[in-house]
């Protein structure tokens, strides 16, 4: 993701609750400890999905993963949960955490699908709406281990 991007970033962020704007995707683009990676269309080029992260020593927190409203269901999300496991394992990563809203069951699906695991909830850690979080882990250490 560049600066580039941010346009297209930011019309999918507003398709989703508490969406950052594009002085904090920009200042995220700055940190060097932070890890980026799109889903683009192959005809168009066209930036349809996203996921942002940063790693700290040998863990990392997944911090956005949104697709446009128009290529959910695709496949997309896991693609990009894919890469993002194969560049974390490749440069030493052994655990991934992440957050998600208590009603965005779609997304909680998803990560338990790729073997994450519910270690406790954040009360009112969201806001616009005002909602708790489940707060998931992921070992990484299993090379051969699914997904």
């Amino acid at each position: 993701m560049t600066a580039a991007d941010l346009a297209a970033v930011v019309a999918i962020e507003r398709q989703n609750p508490g969406p950052w704007n594009a002085s904090h995707l920009a200042d995220e683009l700055k940190q060097p400890l932070s890890w980026q990676w799109l889903a683009r269309t192959a005809d168009t080029d066209r930036v349809i999905g996203y996921i942002i992260g940063r790693t700290v020593a040998d863990e990392a927190e997944i911090l956005r993963l949104a697709v446009d409203a128009n290529h959910r269901r695709r496949g997309v999300a896991q693609q990009l949960l894919q890469h993002t496991f194969t560049e974390l394992r490749r440069s030493g990563t052994l655990t991934c955490f992440l957050e998600l809203r208590v009603s965005n069951i779609v997304a909680r699906r998803l990560y338990e699908k790729n073997g994450f695991q519910s270690i406790g909830i954040r009360y009112n850690y969201y806001q616009s709406p005002d909602e708790d979080a489940f707060v998931m882990t992921k070992s990484l250490q299993d090379k051969g281990a699914s997904p």
